[in-house]
């Protein structure tokens, strides 16, 4: 696989190195991996005041099952009043393609890849404190909070990021807990590990600083944050899974919020391909202004800066665009478009756009349809295709009354992509039909 990815570059790595991010030496004897290395498989709650005195106040959403097993241990009360929620999930997936592909491996995807398997995906813990920025500043007061959450399974091995549990690029040297992202199947991962700090600066200033998921797109690692259990082209071959960085986060009044600041790269924690930061900004339209703005939430996102293993003159900058627009309370619909250049190496850029649709509290039909141009094969390799898919899906939860059941989601969904030029099954056919299913449960 091709991998991809002046102003002010001294200052913003004296700004990482102060956090600790940048360390000195690194840059240059950092471990000869690609930005975006990512395993392809195809060849490897705020409640609202009541409006008068006779409504009664809405009471706050049930613990999940973890921190309900804490309090009757008498554990969670102190994590409760320290604002502490510890949480997770587990998920398991059972994929199948139409073609019996070579190898058993589905072309094309991320981490649906093993044709007739059952799969681990992902075992999830998370440790976490929000905090309320804006609280803060009116309150005048500093707060701290953060997120650690650790992953294991097999998507765990698929988003290592540079120099954090990943395998040696290099033969023979070991650089990683793991010599190989695939081998053992099921592997162990830090997705996220990062603290938030709230200033009391004009409506409240977030600093973010850590390694967190990237802002850009319309999916996550994280199945629970996603209405399909297969991603887009976009999310696997457009965008970084993770950042190492700084962040602030600003709001403008109620319509606009800013989210800007400097990170290792794509996919660079502990290590840093090439030692030089780039630049990553966020902006968030959440209109208020009449009732059918207030149905629109559209985030623009730009990552600006050298991507490319020990090459900090290639600049890649990246557009990413994400609409969301909440037609009914059963209706929503969402698009998600990016535009991705690297000058020295090739281009990449596509539409994917999103339906839901809340049948019953135990039904949600949702669908996708997507096109992704890699112009020069930069991204996926084989050479410049254009890739197609549409995939149909149900969310059921099969137990929606109850406090424990309306955890489990069941997700059963076909699939069906197409090329220009023969890609799938080994490079052999032009289209794909895959179906699968996968069940999470939150605890």
């Amino acid at each position: 696989m091709v991998h991809r990815k002046g102003m002010v570059r001294a200052a913003a790595f004296a700004a990482l190195a102060c956090t600790g991010i940048v360390r000195a030496g690194e840059g240059a004897a950092a471990q000869d991996q690609g930005p975006f290395y990512r395993p392809l498989m195809l060849d490897d709650a705020t409640t609202a005041p009541a409006t008068d005195q006779a409504a009664a106040p809405t009471p706050p959403p049930a613990p999940k099952p973890l921190m309900a097993l804490l309090d009757k241990a008498g554990i969670a009360k102190p994590l409760n009043d320290a604002g502490i929620n510890i949480y997770g999930f587990v998920e398991g997936a059972y994929n199948y393609s139409a073609s019996a592909p070579p190898g058993n491996v589905i072309s094309g995807r991320f981490q649906d890849t093993k044709h007739e398997r059952i799969v681990l995906d992902q075992i999830d813990l998370t440790a976490e404190r929000v905090i309320d920025y804006a609280a803060a500043a009116k309150a005048g007061k500093f707060d701290i909070g953060g997120r650690l959450e650790l992953i294991y399974g097999w998507d765990a091995g698929l988003i290592h990021s540079n120099g954090l549990y990943d395998n040696p690029f290099n033969r023979g040297v070991s650089h990683g807990y793991y010599s190989s992202r695939t081998q053992p199947e099921n592997q162990f991962d830090i997705n996220q590990a990062y603290l938030d700090f709230a200033v009391p600066l004009g409506t409240g200033l977030r600093v973010r600083a850590g390694k967190f998921v990237t802002p850009m797109g319309a999916e996550v690692i994280n199945p629970t944050g996603n209405a399909l259990y297969s991603h887009s082209y976009l999310f696997t071959f457009a965008i970084p899974l993770t950042q190492t960085g700084i962040m602030g986060e600003y709001k403008f009044g109620d319509d606009w919020q800013l989210d800007a600041g400097i990170t290792r790269g794509w996919d660079q924690s502990l290590r840093d391909n090439n030692g030089d930061p780039d630049l990553l900004a966020t902006i968030t339209w959440t209109p208020q202004e009449s009732d059918f703005l207030k149905k629109w939430n559209v985030a623009v996102t730009l990552s600006e800066g050298p991507e490319g293993t020990k090459d900090n003159h290639d600049w890649w900058t990246v557009l990413d665009v994400v609409a969301t627009y909440t037609a009914t309370d059963k209706l929503t619909l969402k698009a998600n478009a990016d535009y991705g250049d690297a000058p020295h190496s090739g281009q990449w850029y596509g539409v994917a756009g999103y339906a839901s649709y809340v049948i019953s509290p135990m039904l949600t039909l949702n669908g996708r349809a997507e096109w992704y141009d890699d112009v020069n094969g930069f991204t996926i390799g084989g050479g410049g295709n254009n890739y197609y898919e549409a995939t149909l899906g149900v969310a059921i939860t099969p137990f929606p009354n109850s406090d424990i059941g309306k955890n489990l989601v069941i997700r059963p969904e076909a699939r069906f992509d197409y090329a220009n030029k023969r890609f799938f099954d080994a490079g052999t056919d032009h289209y794909q039909f895959t179906a699968a299913v996968d069940a999470y449960f939150v605890f």
